[in-house]
């Protein structure tokens, strides 16, 4: 990453390797795309229908298996609607199917390497300790056939009562556990989203399309979905803020990254100014 030959790096993945790279390019003040990490949230209203909006904050962190930059690992809902949201995200996430990807009937596969598997036990250990409530999964899936016990498989997993000052809330999974938390106010939702080292994609579930766009104009991401959850389109830009990094990837703004702009004056053959020498 630091021959001198190259002209433009692009990178994703964590922010530590992210910095890495960077350093190593700054000698030679190489043009740079950072896709780094992210701790999305997915902000649910009172007037939101309950089951768009919790299939909504399902895919949200349970796609991939949560090993998504922007995946809403965070869910944070109005507390009038709180239990029965939670109550209907524990029944459906019971009742994902996990186990081999190339079976149809599947809903989530298998972590993608041994180091993230550990490390996502890890993270969910962790939770626990952090007080915490597993409100469901946490566990390795018992039911899976004998060619797959050695796989790299976690229950789809929920965590209420999360603190603020948690690595559960704070820090990147990067696997299948949902954090949880209430709050009373708009002008609290927006807080409690943007008090985030991160700002890659967040979202906002409302009947009300207007107070979504004002939510969304206040929320700290390079994308905000309104009523709906990480749809991405080739010509849709896609690029973070603060430590979810910089630059654009897809769309018009995404070729800019690869285009070094020249600008160029052409004068006729004998045309002069006559600022110092006259004809």
């Amino acid at each position: 990453s630091n021959h001198p030959n190259i002209d433009k790096l692009s990178f994703t993945g964590s922010g530590r390797t992210g910095q890495i790279l960077l350093h190593a390019g700054a000698e030679h003040l190489r043009q740079t795309t950072l896709e780094l990490g992210g701790k999305g949230a997915l902000v649910v209203f009172e007037d939101a229908d309950l089951t768009v909006a919790a299939d909504w904050a399902l895919l949200g962190i349970y796609a991939c298996t949560g090993q998504v930059c922007s995946a809403s690992s965070r869910l944070i809902v109005h507390e009038s609607i709180a239990e029965e949201l939670i109550e209907k995200l524990v029944k459906e996430a019971a009742n994902i199917k996990v186990g081999d990807p190339r079976d149809a009937a599947t809903k989530m596969g298998p972590l993608c390497m041994k180091m993230q598997y550990d490390k996502v036990l890890e993270g969910i250990q962790r939770a626990k300790d952090e007080g915490c409530h597993l409100a469901a999964g946490g566990v390795v899936p018992g039911d899976l056939p004998a060619d797959l016990s050695n796989g790299y498989y976690v229950r789809p997993t929920i965590f209420t009562n999360v603190p603020t000052d948690s690595k559960t809330w704070t820090e990147e999974i990067f696997g299948p556990v949902l954090a949880v938390r209430t709050f009373k106010t708009e002008e609290e939702a927006i807080a409690l989203t943007n008090a985030s080292a991160y700002g890659l994609g967040h979202g906002v579930v409302s009947a009300d399309q207007v107070r979504c766009a004002r939510v969304a104009d206040k929320l700290d991401a390079g994308i905000v979905w309104e009523n709906c959850n990480q749809a991405l389109f080739p010509e849709t830009p896609f690029g973070g803020w603060k430590k979810s990094g910089f630059g654009w990837e897809y769309g018009e703004s995404g070729l800019e990254e690869y285009v070094r702009k020249k600008t160029r004056f052409v004068a006729p053959a004998g045309y002069s100014w006559g600022c110092y020498v006259s004809k």
